[in-house]
């Protein structure tokens, strides 16, 4: 469940077949299939199984070496475990490379810094008044800078090439054509896991509603507003790469992702799951979602892995759409 919790998800079947859609995008990879879609981890297919390995292992370390799931006083009823697999551990290994030692420092600071830093911030943002979200992404920004500069001063992290597939893997990036836009589309809501895969966006999608089918009452932590946040998650992303559709030919990347798993489904839980929330929340987050990431990308530090600046503009874009519904009289 942890592994699609960052899309508001938090569904058995959506994680498991997130998972089975990335090995499946890793396997055609290697093959040159173009079953592969968009090359995960963002063109490093090779690195796919270190990437994964580190979030199992970070996981478990959360949940049972460091055993935060009991640390914690009785007042905190929600530990964000979710957060150190889409943050420190995955960022990390794109940055350092495969390698067991980079995977065993990299899971251990992940699993030892994000998940109290989390719990420490939802308590400095409860009197806030903003999306629950803020507090974890806000956590993710102070982890991956703590833990990147942990591995820029420890002397056994030296960074490895990943060695490319050799087999070529067909292309298909006309950034104007409606095909592209769905499929990184789709992409983007495997962004939080570094998979940037369109394969595994789709079986995820496949997941949430066997999961709502299987069990309505589980999807989005018991909500049962499963329809609006996917609603807002896919009018944030199809918007957001509409609009930077040229950022993304130029550039090959752009975090149109940020609103798709911050601003769109945590104002929905905030604001209600309705139509005019869902479409407000979603275009307003795209508009200004991956701009400011490419802001913050460029003023952090070259050794700070890039989600540092998307996470820090997931916080800020939130917390603007959510002010700015708040003052609105018509939400």
């Amino acid at each position: 469940m942890n592994f699609t919790e960052a899309n508001f998800f938090a569904g058995f079947c959506s994680s498991l077949l997130i998972i089975i859609g990335a090995a499946i995008a890793w396997g055609a990879a290697l093959r040159g299939s173009a079953l592969a879609g968009f090359e995960i981890c963002y063109g490093n297919a090779r690195i796919w199984p270190w990437v994964f390995a580190s979030q199992v292992l970070t996981l478990s370390l959360v949940m049972f070496g460091f055993n935060y799931m009991s640390l914690f006083k009785e007042d905190v009823t929600w530990i964000p475990t979710f957060i150190a697999i889409v943050n420190v551990p995955p960022a990390l290994t794109l940055i350092y490379g495969p390698g067991i030692v980079s995977l065993l420092t990299t899971s251990v600071l992940g699993a030892l810094i994000c998940t109290p830093v989390a719990v420490w911030l939802s308590k400095v943002f409860a009197p806030w008044n903003v999306p629950g979200v803020v507090s974890n992404v806000g956590a993710m920004a102070i982890a991956g800078t703590i833990a990147a500069s942990a591995c820029q001063a420890l002397p056994w992290m030296k960074k490895k090439d990943i060695r490319p597939i050799t087999v070529p893997i067909p292309i298909h990036n006309d950034t104007q054509s409606a095909t592209w836009l769905i499929r990184r589309t789709l992409a983007d809501f495997t962004e939080p896991l570094f998979y940037g895969n369109d394969l595994a966006g789709f079986l995820l999608l496949i997941g949430v509603f066997l999961d709502t089918m299987l069990n309505p009452g589980l999807s989005v932590y018991g909500g049962k507003c499963i329809g609006a946040i996917v609603l807002s998650e896919i009018i944030a992303g199809s918007v957001g790469v509409f609009l930077y559709a040229g950022k993304w030919k130029k550039k090959g990347w752009y975090a149109t992702y940020v609103p798709v798993v911050s601003t769109a489904p945590a104002c929905v839980l905030m604001f209600g799951a309705t139509i005019p929330v869902a479409l407000f929340s979603a275009v307003l987050g795209a508009i200004l979602g991956a701009p400011l990431a490419e802001f913050f990308a460029n003023k952090i530090p070259d050794y700070v892995p890039g989600t540092v600046a998307n996470v820090t503009s997931m916080a800020i874009t939130t917390i603007i759409v959510a002010v700015t519904m708040q003052i609105l009289p018509w939400f």
